[in-house]
């Protein structure tokens, strides 16, 4: 019995020896050392988002908002404004008119902006549905006075396409339903209670910007729970998580292999263990000295890969502004 290749099959030597031999990987070239500085006020009173690929900035008052939302159609987290020094409890109640805080445990959110523990936490069911508990919010002691300081709030419902939910005054008074929509476009949509409560235009839009320098709040755990220095108001920048972008910090003093921000280029990047740690950049390029105000920590720099893949090394130089007035981060960064 004979059996015969089938035509393509013996054509493949033919074809193999007619492949063209692979490519050498081309590292694009690397980009020029720009410069910026997100200023956010002598009273950090502005958040300031920032895109290094067109070196873009939006500016918005940091107390603009007090609650923000995930848009992606699975997303259901919720995120306080923790710049205002925002706290929230669970009461475990259904009901908002009987409702409150008395022996709650408060929450905040963790710098790092962790997807398993935020303030609100999981909300819903094992089917996905939401308990329907009444959350105490406290808006921030040092924003809200009085009866602006307090809101109730229940989640309704959320939806691959938006959030449904009810708030009232601490007196249950003003009892409103709101629709959250769920733009992807963005990667939060940002609330107020101000005014009756409503949508509040704060970031650009998800792939505009990569990092925001704003106030926030830092937990110190190695403070007692009860103590009043665990959570710090501080300033820093936040890396934006929800377009996919990653960070790394490098350290002189701790990084393994540390390679000098002059001399880190692309060669480097395969050793670099990216994350989505928000908090990653944060604050701790700069200290405060009781004699010379903040000052740079020098040997340390981070490295941002944008939602297109580009990886920008980011090294901060200065506090201040050409008046002496702080709160002006300025940087040099560079596309590896």
């Amino acid at each position: 019995m004979k059996f015969h290749l089938p035509i393509w099959l013996l054509a493949l030597p033919f074809l193999v020896s007619c492949e063209k031999d692979e490519l050498p990987y081309v590292l694009p070239t690397a980009g020029e050392i720009d410069t910026l500085t997100a200023n956010m006020g002598v009273n950090y009173d502005n958040q300031v988002y920032v895109d290094f690929k067109t070196g873009s900035q939006k500016s918005v008052p940091y107390r603009s908002y007090d609650l923000s939302f995930e848009t992606d159609a699975n997303g259901f987290r919720i995120y306080l404004n923790t710049g205002k020094f925002m706290f929230v409890a669970n009461s475990g109640d259904t009901s908002m008119t009987s409702a409150d805080s008395t022996g709650k445990t408060w929450k905040t959110e963790t710098e790092h902006l962790y997807d398993d523990s935020t303030a609100f936490g999981d909300y819903r069911d094992a089917l996905g549905v939401s308990k329907g508990e009444t959350y105490i919010i406290d808006r921030g002691r040092a924003e809200h006075f009085g009866s602006a300081r307090w809101r109730k709030m229940k989640i309704l419902e959320v939806t691959a396409t938006n959030y449904r939910i009810r708030f009232s005054n601490y007196n249950n008074t003003g009892v409103t339903d709101f629709v959250i929509p769920k733009n992807t476009e963005y990667s939060l949509m940002y609330f107020s209670f101000e005014n009756g409560g409503g949508l509040v235009d704060v970031a650009p839009k998800k792939n505009e910007w990569d990092v925001v320098f704003t106030k926030y709040t830092y937990t110190y755990y190695s403070e007692p729970v009860t103590s009043p220095y665990r959570h710090y108001l501080v300033t820093g920048a936040l890396l934006n998580k929800w377009s996919g972008c990653v960070n790394e910090q490098y350290r002189k003093d701790s990084t393994v292999n540390y390679v000098p921000f002059d001399s880190f280029d692309a060669t480097h990047l395969p050793d670099v263990s990216f994350n989505s740690l928000a908090g990653k950049i944060g604050f701790s390029w700069k200290d405060y000295d009781f004699s010379l105000g903040f000052i740079i920590i020098p040997n340390r720099f981070y490295l941002v890969r944008d939602t297109e893949g580009f990886v920008y090394k980011i090294r901060f130089y200065d506090f201040y502004d050409s008046q002496g007035n702080k709160g002006a981060a300025k940087f040099e960064y560079k596309r590896i």
